[in-house]
């Protein structure tokens, strides 16, 4: 089954694909429906709580269809999108996926809502009402809102595509279906996405922050082994306050990391000397298998990839088509992962300017080879390229340790898996890299970055165990009903 998935799926070659999910060609008769469709979208700011609505069709009998298209746009567009890696992508993802479990809770046999789970979610009433819902229709007007307004940067191209797959979906899941439940799904959809959207902005740093990565008021303390801007633009701090935005899952003990395992030094014989000099061997006496693990697991520039804490998505996306689960499981499993990724980036940012070690580049220049670069960026013709914040703990290791853990947590371990996200790329060694475990994978993802030239072993090892740690506090959240 997984050596025929990139034909069948073009999993993602999102140009591809998406030209042929979605043409652009559109009968003109579409187009004024569909403006007086996101009118009606982008003007509903309903006060009031969420109010419940029955239905007489079970959210677990439906497929994940709807979520997997639109978490597939969420990955194209995401790509492109300047300004929102890394963290607040991880915000959206969560934002966007706690609304999208919300809005088909009253459908879920299995789980509640998040009220009275997470801190000062939205409150609800349940109310019986006589209209029924469409479960699909609803969550496509539901994305199709929060799309517009978490991806706020999106560019005039990107906004289209929102609204033509908003309308293809609600043209292909409203026919044959009364004309009565249709609208009555399409308000609930928009009524909690608006709910949500109020809620995001309660939380003011954020809010704020994600319009903000470089606060001119941050200035990095000075000293022996503490981070200094990178080469080659020496880029100003990216996200220093982001340990002030909201968790929904870790206190605060979960969202910091342990202590640096050793200590700075330029001694030849310390562990701090040993690890950069691991580094600088590995990218100078470069492999071919080193360089394809970099490079399919870098994720790092806009307009090549998408980041990565997306890249957790883009994998997940890629098992709930393998799994072929429900639509109930699908939005339990995307909520929990939203949540997860979006502590993991609150908690390895508070930890990254809590301890703000140095990048491999400045050590290796100034002791061991002062030609030293990171093939980060190679791909654009940029190579030298180091991520302008702290190096310890790694982001990108933290986000493997939250992909590891829920994974395993729905599927099991032993777990054989290709993973075909950059599958069609010609770039960059994007071509497909197969794994008997989440473990296998989230370890290489962290592996990536010595080869890379933009961790040291030390940050990668703290970050699979503070993703770990964090996801398990997503998966501990009680959405049983009671």
């Amino acid at each position: 089954m997984l050596s025929i998935l990139p034909t069948v799926r073009q999993w993602t070659n999102f140009d591809t694909y998406f030209k042929m999910a979605y043409p652009m060609k559109f009968h003109s008769i579409l187009w004024p429906l569909g403006l007086v469709l996101l009118a009606f979208v982008s003007c509903v700011e309903p006060k009031e709580p969420i109010e419940y609505l029955p239905t007489t069709a079970p959210v677990a009998q439906l497929s994940n269809d709807i979520v997997w298209e639109w978490s597939e746009l969420y990955l194209l567009i995401e790509r492109d999108l300047p300004g929102f890696r890394p963290a607040p992508t991880c915000r959206a993802l969560a934002y966007i996926n706690m609304g999208a479990y919300e809005t088909a809770i009253p459908g879920m046999d299995k789980y509640r809502s998040l009220t009275n789970v997470i801190d000062n979610f939205p409150g609800t009433t349940l109310q019986y009402d006589t209209n029924q819902i469409d479960w699909a229709i609803a969550l496509n007007a539901y994305y199709a809102r929060t799309f517009t307004f978490f991806l706020y940067n999106a560019n005039a191209g990107q906004r289209s595509d929102i609204e033509r797959l908003e309308l293809s979906q609600y043209n292909r899941l409203s026919e044959n279906v009364p004309q009565g439940i249709v609208d009555a799904s399409v308000n609930w959809g928009q009524k909690v996405a608006n709910t949500i959207i109020n809620y995001s902005e309660t939380d003011q740093e954020g809010a704020s922050q994600v319009h903000v990565g470089r606060p001119t008021d941050y200035f990095p303390p000075v000293g022996d082994g503490l981070w200094v801007p990178t080469l080659p633009d020496q880029s100003a701090a990216l996200f220093p306050y982001w340990g002030k935005v909201r968790a929904f899952a870790a206190n605060p003990s979960d969202l910091t990391s342990l202590p640096p395992s050793y200590a700075y030094s330029t001694d030849p014989n310390s562990d701090w000397y040993k690890d950069n000099l691991e580094v600088a061997n590995t990218v100078k006496n470069m492999t071919n298998e080193n360089r394809w693990i970099a490079e399919f697991w870098s994720d790092d520039l806009t307009g090549l990839t998408f980041s990565p804490p997306a890249r957790v998505l883009a994998i997940a996306n890629q098992v709930i088509k393998l799994e072929k689960t429900n639509l109930e499981e699908t939005l339990e499993m995307y909520c929990r992962i939203g949540i997860a990724l979006n502590d993991a980036s609150v908690g390895c940012w508070k930890s990254k300017y809590i301890y703000n070690t140095e990048r491999p580049e400045t050590f290796i220049r100034k002791y061991i080879d002062p030609d030293f670069k990171p093939i980060l960026g190679e791909a654009i013709g940029q190579p030298g390229l180091t991520p302008s914040f702290p190096g310890y703990p790694s982001g990108h290791s933290t986000f493997a340790g939250v992909c590891w853990r829920v994974l395993e947590h729905y599927f099991g371990a032993p777990y054989e898996f290709t993973d075909h996200c950059h599958y069609g790329r010609t770039e960059f060694a994007g071509y497909p890299r197969t794994f008997t475990s989440w473990k296998a994978l989230a370890e290489e993802d962290a592996y990536s970055r010595i080869p890379l030239g933009v961790h040291i072993r030390m940050d990668c090892s703290e970050g699979l165990r503070l993703g770990n740690q964090i996801a398990v506090k997503a998966l501990d959240l009680d959405l049983q009903k009671q």
